[in-house]
């Protein structure tokens, strides 16, 4: 089975790429200069919720780009990406529901004031008795 490669194709894919390559530096040099003000300017004891939430919105537009164009996701077929794409949005789902849960198993541990005694021995296993 033959694919028409000729000249005009290779330059698309060149651009292509080339384009997506200046995406991802503009959005790191956006990412690096967002960090380095919010050191100088910002004070320390401020809730960072907005500059992590911008964090996360600049890595999964350099994913998209790397994943569309570097991992040719972008040309493949509607169902090969979904096949693709879904298991690796609920695998991220499922780490963070997990990592939720676990906060929440914490609180409710201090909340009710829940203490786990260890064992007894020096090395906090083995025996049962205190010292």
């Amino acid at each position: 089975m033959a694919h028409d490669f000729n000249l005009e194709t290779y330059n698309k894919q060149v651009s292509a790429v080339w384009r997506a390559t200046l995406w991802l530096s503009i959005i790191t040099i956006l990412e690096v200069a967002a960090a380095l003000m919010w050191l100088a300017w910002v004070d320390p004891s401020t809730n960072k919720m907005g500059l992590n939430i911008f964090f996360i919105v600049m890595s999964l537009l350099k994913a998209y780009f790397i994943v569309g164009e570097f991992m040719h996701i972008r040309y493949e077929t509607r169902a090969l990406t979904l096949t693709i794409l879904v298991p690796t949005f609920f695998l991220i789902w499922f780490i963070i529901a997990f990592l939720w849960e676990g906060i929440e198993w914490l609180n409710a541990r201090d909340l009710w004031g829940v203490i786990f005694e260890h064992g007894g021995g020096e090395h906090g296993h083995g025996g049962g008795g205190h010292h």
